[in-house]
């Protein structure tokens, strides 16, 4: 979990450091409704302060979020505050940060979530160079069934910026920070600018103080996707203008660039989608996250195939399903050897025996799954870098951290989106590959 502004490392805080804190903040060893002992301060944004800390009870680390004593003031930010954590509560999917509870401390409003350890996405695209494109195609698409599940609860987010975007160190993509967040049915016509986003990623009727449609809110999000979409294809952003003012003029009436002209070799087939998400009326714009999330990776077919045919183990204890899964993975790899296994024993030692480049696997099989297939790997020489790929249909935030731990790289949840299996599958690939070089083998 992040806090609202980028840089989210943990800074401890201690009597050195005490003129950066306001009265409402807390120091390391204070406790959270006797439960929860900070630990650091992961940042501290408008709404609140996230704070590292340990969860005594339960023995893990965890991210509190804990509202600003000023906002307890202003009854529409407490409820915004409330809002959040119904919000959030609602979902359990590998693209959204967990929540684990909500109470009060000394009258004060707090979250506790799942503690992520990584950076944000603003980080990453803030690099020198710009992400290799079938990694920023892998963020999208885990980014946009993140915000798609947010809207599949009901919840519009509000505020997506890379900022908001936590990556895990083992490549989990995970959508956070719902302070601005609200229900769908309950955005009105008339809302100001302020309750809404970040200027850079604020969409054009947001920034014109339009009437708004309720029945086109996600629009809001979906544009400011199309931000995030265009930076990472592009390695910049829509519009360069420093000042405010200028910024919510040119997304409220500016012409934005295709993406091709901006980032040389960029397929125009990104063109159309991102300028469809980018459109300045909401009617004009995708109508839905998930449009977006295929158009974009049917843009990616495009792209150049992996060069050498691949080695694909799928492991799963349902026959029919291991029979689709590998006619599919054919057709987007035609030249790849993907070998198929019912059960974890056969699945390692065809692992060690051939060191596939990628293994896909289910995560509850009666010979112990993932959970198994990932710890027996990961503790050998020559399986240990192989990347795995782990699907679920009724895992949750412990069985993530859980394989995370041992060592597992992606995650998705059943029923299987084709295209995101092959984006996923590319980007792992190109990683290795990529991680391969710099060690010299």
């Amino acid at each position: 979990m992040s806090a609202e502004n980028d840089g989210f490392r943990t800074r401890d805080l201690g009597s050195t450091n005490a003129e950066h804190r306001g009265d409402d903040y807390l120091a390391v060893g204070d406790v959270i409704d006797g439960q929860y002992t900070v630990l650091g301060v992961l940042g501290s944004g408008g709404m609140g302060t996230v704070y590292r800390a340990r969860d005594e009870r339960l023995r893990r680390d965890v991210a509190v979020k804990l509202i600003h004593d000023d906002m307890l003031r202003r009854p529409r930010m407490r409820q915004a505050f409330v809002d959040e954590a119904r919000a959030m509560a609602q979902l359990r999917h590998p693209n959204v940060v967990t929540v684990y509870a909500f109470g009060e401390h000394e009258e004060r409003p707090y979250l506790v979530m799942e503690r992520i350890e990584g950076a944000s996405l603003a980080l990453r695209i803030r690099d020198a160079v710009p992400p290799a494109l079938v990694e920023a195609i892998a963020i999208l698409d885990a980014l946009c069934q993140g915000v798609h599940a947010i809207h599949e609860a009901g919840a519009l987010h509000g505020d997506l910026k890379p900022g908001n975007v936590m990556l895990e160190r083992e490549g989990r993509v995970a959508v956070t920070d719902f302070g601005l967040s609200r229900a769908l049915h309950q955005v009105g016509r008339r809302e100001p600018r302020f309750a809404f986003g970040t200027p850079g990623y604020l969409a054009p009727e947001l920034a014109r103080e339009d009437v708004l449609e309720p029945e086109l809110a996600k629009g809001i999000d979906i544009y400011a996707l199309g931000v995030i979409a265009f930076e990472l294809l592009t390695g910049r952003a829509p519009f360069e203008v420093r000042s405010v003012a200028g910024l919510l003029h040119e997304h409220a009436y500016g012409d934005v660039p295709r993406p091709s002209t901006v980032r040389a070799g960029l397929p125009v087939g990104f063109d159309a989608p991102l300028m469809r998400a980018l459109a300045k009326a909401p009617a004009d714009r995708t109508p839905s996250v998930d449009e977006l999330r295929r158009a974009v990776l049917a843009a990616a077919r495009s792209i150049t195939d992996v060069a050498q045919p691949l080695g694909i183990l799928c492991v799963d204890d349902e026959p029919g399903a291991l029979f689709a899964v590998r006619e599919l993975l054919l057709t987007a790899f035609p030249h790849a050897r993907v070998t198929t296994v019912t059960n974890t024993q056969t699945a390692v030692a065809i692992a060690v025996r051939e060191r596939p480049d990628v293994i896909v696997t289910d995560l509850h099989m009666p010979d112990g799954g993932a959970l198994e297939l990932t710890t027996v790997l990961r503790a050998q020489e020559s399986t240990r870098e192989i990347p795995i790929v782990v699907v679920t249909g009724m895992g949750g935030a412990q069985d993530w951290h859980e394989l995370r731990g041992l060592g597992a790289d992606r995650f998705l949840v059943k029923p299987i989106d084709f295209d995101s299996l092959v984006a996923i599958i590319r980007s792992l690939v190109e990683r290795a590959k990529a991680k391969r070089e710099l060690e010299g083998k």
